[in-house]
């Protein structure tokens, strides 16, 4: 794969002549969405002879409509290689490998009501897979009073998913009274996952709000044009890039990178709840190259780091996420390293310095 500690510079192109570039969204204008993704990330064991099948890629589409109508969203475009299914949704995204199932939802989705079909579907195909490892995973949202049940609080959320999985394990990372990520998790002890697996999450917050309000099509013609502006299609040179910009405002995109390897953007541009998350799987030994890059782009005035990497992993250890805490422009407030039975997890989160001097004078 290329290498992502390369220095690349994003190569900006310049927007259509009508573009309007100091664009801003207010919520009274488009209303309020709720940009902060809840994610679901399941591996399943498929034994043999039933390992020689494409797995779960090989589970009809009618089925995975199923499971998106549940949680309320719907596909908009596919791009895919030989090893991944990757969707762009209505809200957010899926990719489907052969052993793993992702499905990251915005808005007011209800994404855990697909857990049960999801496990059911799967065992009708394959009657003698079991799950290895779940992950649910989101940062607090901005209104939980709109989520539909058992997404309201994460208690309920873990409450719900206790009844599905009786040894899973519910975290809380972060500041109780402040910016803090939560986490429900199921590993398989025995037999563990031998697959290289590593997952950056960068949760950004606090935008200026022209720069982010040029996610729109008044400041783009198309998709490409804007991946081109920005510098996203420079990120991880060489990826298949499907990406969509929605009315009014408002952009999503996957990429695949190489084999099961992906990374996707999702933008929420309206000035009072602006929210960018960028997530990725490609195999690194250090990060600090391609997360800065993505703070170039999208300059958040603060934000939220994590990685999960199993044994198998070449980053070996969660700690090299930010390169020990090598990252221009930004002040480390919050840092947690977690130690689980097969993977380990560091938890970071950052104040830019403008706004963080600004704040303790």
């Amino acid at each position: 794969m290329e290498d992502t500690n390369a220095d690349l510079s994003p190569r900006p192109a310049e927007p259509h002549p009508a573009a309007d570039l100091s664009r801003r969204f207010s919520i009274e204008e488009v209303g309020f969405f709720e940009g902060t993704e809840k994610l679901l990330e399941v591996w399943f064991d498929i034994p043999s002879p039933e390992s020689e099948s494409r797995g779960l890629r090989d589970i009809p589409m009618s089925f995975w409509q199923v499971l998106l109508d549940l949680a309320k969203c719907h596909v908009l475009s596919k791009c895919n290689n030989e090893k991944l299914d990757a969707y762009v949704l209505s809200e957010s995204s899926m990719f489907i490998s052969r052993n793993r199932f992702i499905l990251k939802t915005c808005g007011t989705t209800s994404l855990l009501s697909t857990v049960k079909p999801l496990l059911k579907t799967v065992k009708k195909f394959y009657p003698r897979s079991e799950v290895k490892d779940f992950f649910y995973s989101h940062s607090p949202f901005m209104k939980p009073d709109l989520q539909l049940h058992p997404h309201h609080s994460f208690n309920d959320e873990s409450t719900y998913l206790d009844t599905i999985f009786p040894d899973g394990a519910a975290y809380v990372l972060g500041r109780i009274n402040g910016k803090c990520w939560y986490l429900y998790l199921v590993e398989s002890i025995e037999n563990p996952l031998q697959d290289p697996d590593q997952t950056l999450e960068i949760l950004m917050t606090e935008f200026d709000s022209e720069l982010i309000g040029r996610f729109s099509k008044l400041s783009y013609e198309s998709a490409e044009d804007l991946n081109k502006s920005t510098g996203l299609n420079d990120l991880i040179p060489g990826a298949t890039i499907d990406s969509y910009i929605f009315e009014p405002c408002g952009f999503s995109l996957n990429a695949i990178v190489k084999e099961d390897m992906y990374f996707t953007i999702h933008v929420t541009p309206q000035e009072e709840c602006a929210y960018v998350s960028f997530e990725t799987n490609v195999v690194g030994e250090c990060y600090k190259s391609l997360i800065n890059k993505v703070l170039d782009i999208f300059k958040p005035g603060s934000f939220t780091l994590t990685l999960f990497a199993n044994k198998a992993a070449k980053c070996n250890f969660s700690h090299s996420a930010d390169h020990d805490g090598a990252l221009s422009n930004y002040t480390c407030l919050d840092k947690q390293i977690s130690l689980f039975s097969i993977y380990n997890l560091t938890f970071l989160h950052y104040k830019h310095n403008s706004l963080y001097n600004h704040n303790n004078k």
